[in-house]
């Protein structure tokens, strides 16, 4: 193991966050250096680079191909090809594409990738409009025009994703968080990272025995630990628990330098919506409640374009899988007794009852024997099973999406006999109602099948992060993660 280099970082001696937030008296720590600047330029210079060759290269595939199918083509000039180029790079760095940091196996990475591409396509096809077309018709060069962005952006995605598995690949994932508060505290949030499936050591601390000296030493983990040995995981952040309120004196100016400097620090809640993406219905505290205003209660461009997009997307989805409606609804009938589809009064947008569509997967009256299904269920029927692993019953919910009861991403909408019985065991359950229920959601990717209240409260926690943070980006991550899911035929109960 190579000697520990020397890294720098400013222990402020003052009594106020403003005094710390200006250069004061530093003091030496053994650690590892952070990585260098030029190293990370390098980076960024190869990956446009090769960002640049995979544009051009797979532009001038499809040029070529509509060199084959079209007479009278000729070579378009450089604005054709430099302004649509253009775009393409700068959405790809608007996203993070060339900041070593960036996670880019991250669903959400992936989710800023897609949608800055398809906007690049746009609006690069939108400025080439004014210089003209060429070939021998308009359509076959709006058609080049759109397509080699939406592949350059498929191919330079997956390429990232390959890099970024590569071993030796620094990435923002969290490693180890020093969590400055109760051994509850500790624990409690052990368990929602596991939840989240984001795992990471939580190392206690107590706020009586916190010391600046602990602190300085601690955050300079050496770069390379040696596992089994407690304490020598590098940190990737430090959260403030409930109880470490009020902090000792001279650690607040202290933990401002770190975060300005070093790591960043949390306090409980901001770790729970930024790292664990979930809210901690276990909190007492309702403070968590007002902080994003409830935006969601109010019209706004992004519901709009989100309904914009649930009525071409059901209407076309509806379309394509007409045949697999027709035969899924025959062979429903001929499999047992029963209706094709099933309908069930669940609860809505801001708690108003719609009736659900799903193919039937149970003998009719099975509600009677309970609200929640189990493996091995025998009332599921022969038919009913292949029906939920390939989720073909789920297709007829799409009528409930051009209805506007609702929406491909949202949370998951519940029968309202659970509706009764969570709302009267769950504070806050009825939140969950402030943003339209959709096909998938934010709960439906993290957590598996729930079969009771303490899954139905953990499933909340997810629901409430989605209805505090609903965007284009999250839904997009949504649609991936759901995606994955199926291809994986999880959650198949």
């Amino acid at each position: 193991m190579p000697p520990a280099a020397e890294t720098r970082i400013r222990q402020p001696h003052a009594a106020s966050y403003r005094e710390a937030l200006h250069p004061g008296p530093e003091v030496q720590v053994p650690g590892t250096p952070q990585t260098a600047a030029p190293r990370s330029g390098l980076l960024a210079l190869a990956l446009l680079t090769a960002d640049t060759l995979v544009w051009i290269g797979i532009f001038s595939a499809f040029l070529g191909l509509l060199h084959l199918f079209s007479t009278g083509s000729s070579l378009p000039n450089a604005s054709v090809v430099g302004i649509p180029l253009g775009v393409s790079l700068l959405s790809s760095w608007l996203v993070g594409a060339y900041d070593r940091d960036n996670d880019f196996r991250s669903l959400r990475f992936a989710s800023e990738f897609l949608i800055a591409g398809f906007f690049a396509a746009i609006v690069g096809a939108g400025l080439v409009a004014l210089f003209g077309s060429y070939g021998s018709t308009q359509l076959a060069s709006r058609f080049l025009l759109l397509a080699t962005p939406l592949a350059y952006t498929l191919v330079t995605l997956y390429g990232r994703r390959l890099l970024a598995g590569r071993s030796g690949w620094y990435s923002n994932g969290l490693r180890c968080v020093l969590l400055i508060g109760s051994p509850e505290e500790a624990a409690a949030l052990q368990r929602a990272l596991e939840l989240a499936d984001r795992p990471a050591t939580v190392e206690h601390l107590d706020p009586a025995s916190a010391s600046s000296d602990y602190l300085l030493t601690r955050v300079t983990a050496p770069a390379s630990p040696d596992p089994a040995r407690p304490g020598s995981l590098p940190l990737g952040a430090i959260v403030l628990g409930p109880s470490a309120s009020p902090l000792p004196t001279g650690l607040p100016p202290l933990l401002v330098s770190i975060h300005t400097t070093r790591l960043p620090v949390y306090n409980w809640p901001a770790f729970w919506r930024q790292r664990v993406r979930m809210h901690d219905v276990h909190d007492p505290a309702t403070a968590w409640l007002f902080e994003r205003d409830f935006r969601l209660t109010t019209i706004s461009v992004y519901w709009h374009v989100k309904r914009l997009v649930d009525i071409v997307l059901a209407a076309t989805a509806l379309l394509l899988t007409a045949p697999i409606l027709l035969l899924a609804g025959i062979a429903v009938r001929l499999d047992s007794p029963g209706p094709a589809l099933f309908r069930q009064q669940r609860i809505g947008f801001r708690g108003k009852p719609f009736v659900i569509y799903k193919f039937r997967s149970m003998r009719v009256n099975s509600e009677a024997a309970g609200t929640t299904t189990t493996p091995g269920d025998s009332r599921i029927t022969r038919l009913g099973h292949f029906l939920r692993r390939s989720r073909i019953d789920e297709i007829p919910q799409l009528i409930n999406v051009l209805k506007g009861d609702m929406s491909f991403v949202g949370p998951r909408p519940e029968w309202t006999v659970c509706v009764e019985l969570y709302e009267q065991q769950l504070p806050y359950y009825h939140l969950r109602h402030l943003a339209k229920p959709g096909i998938t959601g934010w709960a439906q990717v993290n957590y598996p099948y729930g079969q009771d209240v303490y899954d139905a409260r953990n499933k909340l926690s997810f629901d409430l992060y989605y209805v505090t943070h609903a965007s284009l980006i999250l839904d997009c991550t949504i649609l991936l993660k759901t995606f994955y899911v199926v291809l994986g035929r999880i959650g198949g109960q």
